[in-house]
């Protein structure tokens, strides 16, 4: 009977001890998988798979502005619609260039360029940025940032949707 009883204590223990390890190792396996290394490959296809919708969507969105851009009409100055046409910043250009210095370096002088913003030069802070757009024009002999349709300014900017164009 003594035997019997130190067997049913050897037996329990020994049935703790069993839990208590596969309870550890429970934990322990729980704790590997929240680690970064196992999580990354998880992380990874869940990145790719949301990359490639996004680009799915893009290329869709592009599609739709191509169609819009090439039914538009106008000129584009950056992001701007303009009136103005290419010969008109060259004459600009021309006629801002012929003026002496000391005139077209004062606070105030500005152009809006057939847009709905104005480009100040400011003698303060001696920024002149007329100055450097009338010399690109010179210098290039083209408009930078200047787009004769909708449509040549949507082959640079295919992903910006023609509507957000500032009028």
């Amino acid at each position: 009977m003594e035997k019997l009883k130190q067997n049913k204590i050897w037996i329990t223990i020994v049935v703790i001890g069993v839990v208590v390890i596969a309870i550890l190792l429970a934990m322990l396996h729980q704790q590997k998988q929240s680690t970064p290394e196992a999580q990354s490959s998880s992380y990874i296809a869940s990145e790719k798979a949301s990359s490639a919708s996004t680009s799915v969507q893009d290329t869709n969105n592009e599609k739709v502005y191509a169609k819009k851009a090439a039914k538009m009409k106008g000129h584009v100055y950056n992001d701007y619609f303009t009136t103005w046409t290419k010969q008109d910043f060259i004459n600009w250009a021309n006629s801002y260039l012929a003026k002496p210095e000391s005139e077209r370096h004062q606070d105030g002088v500005k152009e809006s360029f057939g847009t709905t913003t104005s480009y100040m030069n400011s003698s303060t802070n001696m920024i002149y940025p007329l100055d450097d757009i009338a010399k690109q024009i010179k210098t290039d002999g083209y408009v930078s940032n200047y787009y004769e349709t909708v449509k040549a300014y949507n082959k640079d900017y295919a992903g910006m949707n023609p509507d957000d164009i500032k009028k």
